[in-house]
């Protein structure tokens, strides 16, 4: 093969490789990227109960005050999205509520439960959203619904209500500041060290994870997680096995963890 020969071959195989590579990015998020990020919303949907915004049984008599329509949804009867968009909560009151999300497949993914007291929906004027995910009995369920006018009420009756509102979304949004803080300005092996504390069991473990699942959760290439894990485990912070990461000195993964 002669000089150009061999040098023609060597661009079509790079020039295949990169097609293979934008063929790849093209196909959108893998299925267990999609499923950590279904896991990953449910600390963003459904997050508050009735018992965080009305400490006693009293106040949330008087703040409902029987003014909330009732509605009684069949076991995998959808409830969210509703069939005209609009600002609308719902209260669980009986029975069972499932969150998912679905991929352009139609594979669900499910993100979580909810029962009794959980308050979920659709009214980002007060914090609340279900960020593309579904909803639908998985029983004989009854909702109440608040729309903008009764949660304004609901407000103007309870002062507590209020103010347990701001005191959660204040709280949350710090917590959404830190995690921008942290994607501009610290380096990978610290968020790296922030994700790990984040899905560590109470051993201290982080199982049926690999090193494609890490960076797909933080943005970056696999190569980069591998290096930083590296960096990790010489520094004798973690130990690292098959598709399982244990955190041998959790106190000092919090050190660099901090911007």
């Amino acid at each position: 093969m002669t000089s150009m020969e061999q040098q023609e071959t060597l661009t079509a195989n790079g020039s295949g490789r990169r097609g293979r590579s934008r063929d790849s990015r093209l196909k959108g998020p893998s299925d267990k990227k999609r499923s950590l990020a279904a896991l990953s919303l449910a600390s963003k949907i459904g997050y508050l109960t009735i018992s965080d915004l009305l400490p006693t049984k009293e106040a949330i008599t008087s703040a409902l005050h029987g003014q909330l329509p009732i509605r009684i949804y069949d076991k995998g009867e959808r409830i969210f999205p509703v069939e005209q968009a609009e600002p609308i909560l719902f209260l669980v009151r009986t029975g069972a509520v499932n969150v998912f999300r679905k991929a352009p497949s139609g594979t669900r993914y499910s993100v979580k439960n909810l029962e009794s007291g959980a308050v979920f929906g659709e009214m980002p004027e007060y914090g609340q959203t279900m960020l593309g995910a579904e909803a639908e009995a998985l029983v004989l369920t009854e909702l109440a619904i608040i729309r903008p006018p009764e949660f304004e009420a609901m407000i103007s009756r309870s002062p507590t209500l209020a103010v347990n509102l701001v005191r959660g979304l204040g709280s949350r949004l710090v917590e959404v500041e830190k995690q921008h803080e942290q994607a501009a300005f610290q380096t990978i092996p610290a968020r790296l060290a922030t994700l790990l504390l984040r899905m560590a069991s109470s051993e201290n473990m982080v199982k049926g994870i690999s090193h494609q699942d890490i960076a797909d959760e933080l943005g970056v290439y696999r190569e980069t997680v591998t290096n930083a894990m590296a960096e990790l485990k010489k520094a004798g912070l973690v130990a690292v096995g098959r598709r399982r990461i244990t955190l041998l000195d959790p106190q000092r993964l919090v050190e660099i963890d901090s911007v």
